[in-house]
């Protein structure tokens, strides 16, 4: 195997351990999985490796960073979280060597082995941390073949991938911790907002409909072609409008209490894009939804319809001139993701952190209500509701919501 020649056994073994122990330091996900690739070709001459982790409790094992794979073959490539080869690598805890153990390798499901041959894989290292299998790495056979791991370079990518699962969960728990305190802060102003709000409202819609009265009795007096009748019915449109936003304020000040039931999650994207169907037809956009019908949640079904709805439609709003919205589910520990992702411009990064605060929006006819009401509806039922976005790049908007524990 290849390695620094010009160093003895204990110098490169110390070199690598001191890698291992700085990785640890990496909080950067994206710099991290790129380190790790790159260590494992430096370190150990590995001309062909990938790395596999999941997103969440029952997500499929993807891969998150390879070098020296065809990106055709690499490309979409899964294990089941399930599967026999994740079960075997968390419950022994060691490398599996494809060579030699043909009886592992015959135990795995079709659909693994074949995998694993199109990795043109020899080895499988897990990722261990906190007795949990974070996900594991493939070493692929370079164009001589597989290389020879002796004992003591099995020990020490063990080690390497040992220290590699530790990172991985440190970057992922800063990542999660923090999400929290930026849904904290946003949670204390969407609050403060919400209280200012109901009072403006209050304030606001009782001389409102003094006026729409007052208006309306003055309509009379002119007939349908008068100029004044026209003026006045303009006005009346305007004080409607001016109801309307008052009324969102309202929903956003006030919510309504959710009635909690057992709703299948693909049901409520259903309802939703039928609303939309015709319309999503006219602008050319292609909408698909894939959510297994054994996924539910427990929610109030129309509060749930209403936060799809608006996503949908702002998603639709980005696509004037046609593309794709793609609509998915996965279950997740105690809670269903549902992701919706459009193929629009995708939003700048100075807009990105304010898309849920009140009245902020881009839309010229907009009244920047929409993503808070959704907001609200989303952390009533105990979930969580995100954006991810690049410019020219598309959205994302992920909505975490309880599982329901009804049959």
């Amino acid at each position: 195997m290849k390695k620094h020649r010009s160093q003895r056994p204990d110098e490169y073994r110390q070199l690598i351990q001191e890698f291992t122990r700085s990785l640890t330091l990496i909080v950067d996900e994206e710099q991290l999985r790129s380190s790790i690739s790159a260590k494992l070709r430096d370190f150990f001459g590995l001309e062909r490796v990938a790395i596999f982790l999941r997103e969440g409790d029952g997500a499929p094992f993807r891969i998150v960073a390879e070098r020296g794979m065809d990106p055709e073959i690499v490309r979409n490539v899964t294990f089941p979280s399930n599967g026999r080869l994740a079960r075997w690598l968390k419950v022994n805890e060691e490398p599996l060597l494809l060579d030699e153990n043909p009886g592992v390798v015959a135990f795995l499901d079709a659909q693994e082995r074949d995998t694993l041959t199109r990795l043109d894989a020899f080895a499988c290292f897990p990722l261990v941390a906190l007795n949990q299998l974070k996900g594991f790495l493939t070493l692929g056979r370079s164009d001589t073949g597989a290389p020879q791991l002796d004992q003591g370079d099995r020990e020490l990518l063990s080690l390497f991938s040992g220290q590699a699962a530790l990172a991985f969960e440190n970057a992922a728990l800063l990542r999660e911790q923090r999400s929290r305190l930026k849904r904290l802060y946003r949670a204390e102003r969407l609050a403060t907002a919400g209280e200012m709000a109901a009072g403006a409202a209050h304030e606001i819609r009782n001389p409102l409909t003094s006026i729409r009265s007052a208006i309306q009795h003055l309509r009379t007096d002119y007939d349908d072609e008068s100029p004044r009748a026209e003026l006045i019915d303009d006005i009346l449109a305007e004080v409607d409008r001016i109801n309307g936003i008052v009324g969102a304020l309202l929903s956003f000040a006030r919510p309504a209490e959710p009635r909690f039931e057992s709703v299948p999650l693909a049901e409520l994207v259903r309802m939703a894009i039928a609303l939309v169907d015709a319309q999503a037809q006219t602008q050319g956009i292609a909408v698909s939804a894939e959510i297994a019908e054994d996924i539910s949640v427990e929610a109030d079904p129309n509060l749930i319809k209403q936060v799809v709805l608006n996503v949908v439609m702002n998603a639709m709003q980005a696509m004037p001139n046609g593309g794709e919205l793609t609509i998915s589910a996965l279950p997740l520990a105690g809670f269903a993701e549902l992701r919706m992702g459009d193929s629009g411009p995708g939003i700048p990064s100075e807009d990105r952190e304010r898309l849920f605060d009140p009245f902020f929006t881009t839309k010229k006819e907009g009244t920047g209500l929409g993503l808070s009401v959704c907001y609200g509806i989303v952390q009533r039922h105990g979930g969580e509701i995100e954006v991810e976005s690049e410019t020219g790049q598309g959205t994302v908007v992920r909505i975490r919501l309880p599982r329901s524990t009804a049959p």
